[in-house]
């Protein structure tokens, strides 16, 4: 079948149940249909993410593909506006900015393959979505949905401060020989998770051959952009 509904396909779970530690928000079991996004995605391509041919010196392609498939959502519902919406108000719930949010509607995922077995001291490279001195109050909330299952490792957060960011270079980064690690956001298949995007943050990968071969590694991603008065 070639079509489908948007609705359908991404529609949250009637009873949702989020849980609150160490600052961040889990959410379990997100989607009613997860096996089926699951399906629809490894039945796409993914286009290489932060690449250009011209760029000799870029790892991308080479020890590992780090790609981006982004699903505009070409006309907003009024379900889709309400699942945001509800995730935003969660959000406020937590201290966060509480006036009105921003975000791209569309359906974004990092899609990453390794093509080597990596030693797991190398991972994603730290970054911030928000300055470092923001306060949580002000942060961008960077709201990650895990659904590959595989279910190795999740999101790191570390201690230290901000470093540039080259990871247009290289994705993969030597993060134990700078970064002590503050916390492990755990993956699970159909969860979400949801923090402020003010602290030094990657992906985190246990075990690298559990994303070789035919098997990739899907985080949906989305950015609730606090909106100024």
């Amino acid at each position: 079948m070639k079509h489908y509904s948007n609705d359908e396909l991404f529609r949250f779970n009637k009873k949702l149940d989020p849980v609150v530690k160490d600052g961040v928000v889990y959410i379990d079991n997100l989607y009613e249909n997860a096996d089926d996004i699951h399906e629809w995605l490894t039945n796409q391509q993914y286009p290489l993410w932060k690449y250009n041919e011209e760029r000799v010196t870029s790892r991308n392609g080479k020890d590992y593909l780090d790609c981006r498939l982004i699903h505009k959502v070409g006309y907003p519902t009024r379900l889709y506006q309400n699942q945001m919406n509800m995730l935003q108000n969660i959000c406020r719930d937590q201290g966060w900015w509480n006036h009105g949010y921003s975000y791209d509607e569309s359906y974004e995922f990092n899609c990453f393959q390794s093509l080597e077995n990596h030693d797991p001291a190398i991972q994603h490279y730290p970054h911030i979505d928000s300055a470092l001195n923001a306060l949580d109050s002000e942060s961008v909330i960077n709201v990650l949905t895990y659904l590959d299952k595989q279910e190795s490792g999740g999101t790191a957060v570390y201690e230290g401060t901000w470093i540039s960011n080259d990871e247009q270079e290289n994705l993969l980064y030597p993060v134990e020989e700078i970064f002590d690690i503050k916390q492990i956001i755990p993956h699970k298949f159909n969860r979400l998770v949801m923090f402020p995007g003010n602290q030094l943050h990657g992906g985190y990968i246990e075990d690298y051959s559990k994303y070789m071969g035919e098997n990739w590694r899907y985080t949906q991603v989305t950015f609730f952009h606090p909106q100024r008065r």
